[in-house]
């Protein structure tokens, strides 16, 4: 039976880019060996500028030089949740209330300011609306979070 790697090969070329990236070496200690990566020669370090160039990795982007989210303010754990589920779904398309977990009057009220979503005037004996929807501005909402996670990625 062969032992478990100590270093992954992804780690290793992740150490290596950085390297070659801020021309720097990088040294490696395990238990049994140490492990020495010197960028590579021929490679001349970018320059350090404040606009977000196409090589520049965007997991080196200080969170302070991040730009704000698009939802503001942003969301809480109980309206996010609630905001994913109904992507899922989709827009427009009606699912019962309780069917979204954690979802309150409360969360309730807060999307429904925002204009994310939509509910039936028809209630149960509670007074919770029978119905609960993703409004097109919801959806389109929810994809500009989306683009931005994805452009402005956090560890």
């Amino acid at each position: 039976m062969t032992a478990k790697a100590l270093i992954k090969q992804a780690e290793l070329q992740r150490l290596a880019d950085v390297a070659n990236r801020h021309v720097i070496t990088i040294e490696v200690e395990t238990a049994h060996y140490k492990l020495r990566m010197i960028p590579n020669s021929v490679h001349t370090p970018q320059p350090a500028d404040d606009v977000v160039s196409p090589t520049r990795n965007p997991l080196d982007i200080p969170l302070s030089e991040h730009p704000p989210e698009p939802i503001q303010p942003p969301f809480d754990h109980r309206e996010k949740r609630a905001m994913d589920y109904l992507m899922t779904v989709g827009p427009d398309k009606a699912i019962d209330w309780y069917t979204l977990k954690n979802f309150g009057r409360h969360t309730q009220r807060k999307l429904q300011e925002r204009g994310y979503i939509d509910v039936s005037a028809e209630t149960d004996r509670q007074g919770n609306p029978d119905q609960v929807w993703l409004t097109k501005a919801g959806q389109k909402a929810m994809r500009a979070l989306d683009a931005h996670r994805t452009k402005y990625p956090v560890l």
